[in-house]
């Protein structure tokens, strides 16, 4: 668990289905389990980050009802994009899932960042591939015995394919985000 509630995993997408449309606890802890199971979302969690997020100015009770619907503020859409930048830039894709929720999120960027953001990425998953692939041809041992750095160099290669192949796509005008 994160000694800081700001660096809780939640937070991104809690971001995220408030830019959607602006919703009360209950609505994003529902959302939260549909769309991201994985995430195991709780209750209490959900309910502490409104109150933290609320506390940092990053969204601001929206209208009346019971229970209050919160929505987005223009520093919270603002950290929403800084978290995306930064976790398609620094998050370990294979184990961590805030590259793939920031991915969920690659269209709230401008589409001149997303395409040089996946294309740096790209260029350093090919690099960690040439590594790990002159690892394999160096070690002179049978397959079997190094098969896992087999399978991530296979995972590497598509890895940097797909994800230069999507910034080439936003690039062209082929991807679009929703509006």
């Amino acid at each position: 668990m994160p000694t800081n509630a700001l660096d809780n995993p939640l937070v991104l997408p809690m971001l995220g289905l408030l830019v959607e449309t602006p919703r009360h606890q209950y609505a994003l802890l529902r959302e939260l389990r549909t769309r991201y199971p994985f995430l195991n979302p709780k209750t209490s969690t959900v309910y502490t980050l409104v109150g933290t997020l609320t506390r940092h100015g990053l969204v601001a009770p929206d209208g009346d009802g019971d229970p209050r619907p919160v929505r987005l503020t223009e520093d919270g859409l603002a950290d929403f994009r800084e978290r995306i930048e930064r976790q398609l830039r620094d998050a370990d894709p294979n184990l961590d899932s805030r590259f793939l929720i920031a991915l969920a999120y690659l269209g709230a960027l401008p589409p001149a960042r997303a395409v040089t953001l996946l294309h740096d990425r790209a260029e350093r998953v090919r690099e960690q591939h040439r590594e790990l692939s002159a690892t394999l041809d160096n070690a002179d041992l049978p397959e079997m015995q190094m098969i896992e750095v087999h399978f991530l160099v296979s995972r590497l290669r598509h890895d940097a394919a797909w994800l230069a192949r999507t910034a080439d796509r936003i690039e062209s005008g082929d991807l679009v985000p929703p509006r």
